[in-house]
């Protein structure tokens, strides 16, 4: 017989004495001091800076997905296989992410024979979600369930955003600086990783040279990897792992529970209702065998990114008003382009690179290029500007989508993704239920996603603004990509679908005002004294760059206020 905890039965806990309690109720509780739901890099700056600097703070960090690999939330392009062949790994992307929120297709099968059941009506397949209209939908905006989360095959690019990014963020800009810097040190953010690449510095140099007036924003993609010293043809990318730096040296201090699902936040309870500004308790559940149970702590941290974190709370009762609103996400416009003839003919007569690509036709007689197979990819930025206000990378990466397969030569391939902001608006969010709960009128109740939680639906939709802003980017890319070569058929310049990006802010922002944020500047959810919020739903701006180094920025100081709060609580014990 599965137990299944209730709310309320922690009440029970609580006011019954240690010799009274049913064995149900003792073997259905842990103890600990800071419960860490999410286990990507935001969830392991938490857990790092706590057990860092609180001398004997007891962190248990909750993950829903399973720990894939022996090292925990390690980077699964570490793989030498990947780093041999970076097209491989886009079904690694493609195996990992979970679609959000899928509206359900016409099922109806008129070609089905027999006496094969079937439906003339659109049928609910589990998961898929009938209260999504398809044209306000990020389509392909998708989680990633397991440790280490995205940051299991990020891109690790982490610029500092432009000024212009950073227009709401409520921590002071020298503060910022200093976090920054720290930030960078947990990622191990490295600039100059690819210097010896004869592909990046053929690339860069072309950019430079073709787009003078914009030479400053034309930098090396500041990249969370650092080279192996024990063989330079690879290197190592950064993970939840490098986070956490070596847990092994905490003990028993650091606990994981993986396939457990973080269901509820519990608060005391008064005549049936939740009270006070503490969290108590999480309601957690074993997936692999449904029982439910509680852990007690002093402090809770929500860190499962930017949909998952707004979901708990919405389960959890706690809605305050900007809860999954201020939604931001970026357009994407991507191509592939293959390398001009004269940038590769000049190869041979740098003296720089004469004697790597002698020894490499040494080696191998039959390639017609002069390119090293070990020579390392590009990996050049057009950084943010104010006449150019969109973020743009120029490598050979691997995400869910522009692989090459057997359509080229790899080295000769570059692919272009410019990634634009989005005006932001209170109206454009991501909601769980109805406003309303009395008076539902078309919402379908009772939706839920493939793990039991309240299905994500997306009310998204992009400004005139946006998309001046979309057609001058597009423009740009082209302008780009013609300095480089010509386009890879099959990835001619396009806007991949909405929600692809997978740099989502805004749902949990940080801010001054509880009426426009669910958090202050600290991460702290607004009434809870012990409840922080973590991710890139809590960056407040609408930003074109990648998020992860400011989430983690932000982080550290929401891990420091977690810090005060225990010492503060600890003190007034005694």
């Amino acid at each position: 017989m599965v137990f299944r905890l209730q709310p309320g039965a922690l009440n029970h806990y609580l006011q019954t004495p240690a010799e009274q309690r049913s064995q149900d109720e003792r073997s259905h509780i842990i103890k600990t001091d800071v419960v860490i739901a999410g286990s990507g890099p935001v969830a392991a700056t938490y857990a790092r800076i706590i057990l860092e600097e609180h001398p004997t703070a007891r962190v248990t960090m909750v993950e829903i997905g399973a720990q894939d690999g022996k090292i925990l939330g390690g980077h699964h392009k570490n793989s030498v296989k990947y780093q041999k062949d970076i097209d491989a790994f886009v079904n690694v992307i493609k195996g990992a992410l979970q679609t959000v929120s899928v509206p359900p297709e016409d099922s109806y099968l008129p070609t089905l024979g027999g006496d094969a059941w079937t439906t003339n009506k659109k049928q609910v397949f589990h998961g898929s979600n009938p209260n999504q209209v398809p044209n306000k939908n990020l389509k392909s905006s998708g989680i990633t369930r397991t440790v280490g989360g995205m940051a299991t095959h990020w891109t690790c690019n982490c610029p500092t955003p432009h000024e212009e990014e950073i227009v709401h963020n409520p921590i002071p800009k020298a503060e910022r600086d200093v976090l920054y810097e720290r930030a960078a040190k947990l990622l191990n953010i490295h600039p100059n990783e690819y210097n010896d690449s004869i592909r990046h510095t053929i690339v860069k140099e072309t950019l430079l040279k073709g787009l003078k007036s914009r030479d400053n924003s034309i930098v090396n993609m500041p990249l969370a990897v650092e080279r192996r010293k024990d063989n330079p043809d690879y290197v190592t990318w950064s993970g939840a792992n490098t986070v956490l730096g070596d847990i092994e040296q905490y003990g028993d201090r650091f606990q994981l529970l993986t396939e457990t699902r973080v269901t509820n936040l519990v608060r005391p309870m008064l005549d049936g209702l939740p009270v006070g500004e503490d969290i108590r308790a999480v309601q957690v559940r074993n997936l692999h065998n449904n029982e439910d149970y509680f852990i007690l702590a002093d402090a809770f941290v929500v860190a499962c990114g930017a949909i998952g974190t707004p979901q708990i709370l919405f389960n959890s009762d706690i809605r305050p008003q900007p809860l999954g609103r201020y939604l931001c996400e970026q357009s994407i416009a991507f191509c592939q382009i293959v390398l001009k003839r004269q940038l590769i003919d000049l190869i041979p007569n740098n003296p720089e690179w004469k004697k790597r690509v002698e020894e490499h036709h040494k080696a191998f007689p039959n390639d017609p290029l002069h390119i090293p197979y070990n020579d390392p990819e590009p990996q050049v930025q057009i950084s943010y500007s104010h006449d150019f206000p969109w973020h743009c990378q120029v490598h050979r990466d691997a995400f869910s989508y522009g692989d090459v397969g057997p359509r080229a030569d790899s080295r000769l391939i570059v692919d272009l993704r410019f990634f634009g902001k989005q005006e932001i608006s209170v109206d454009n969010r991501v909601r769980f239920g109805p406003d309303d709960e009395k008076r539902v009128g078309n919402w379908l109740p009772g939706v839920t996603d493939i793990y039991g939680l309240p299905q994500p639906t997306f009310e998204v939709t992009r400004s005139a603004k946006d998309q001046d802003n979309d057609h001058n980017l597009m423009k740009d890319m082209c302008d780009v990509a013609n300095l480089l070569g010509a386009y890879l058929p099959g990835s001619n310049p396009q806007f991949m679908e909405p929600g692809l990006a997978l740099h989502i802010t805004g749902t949990t922002r940080i801010g001054k005002d509880p009426k426009t944020s669910v958090a202050n500047p600290e991460s702290r959810v607004w009434d809870f004294q012990n409840l922080w919020v973590g991710g890139n739903g809590c960056i407040p701006d609408s930003t074109a760059c990648n998020p992860t180094k400011t989430s983690v920025m932000i982080a550290i100081k929401g891990a420091r206020a977690l810090i005060h709060y225990l010492e503060k609580k600890n003190k007034s014990q005694y």
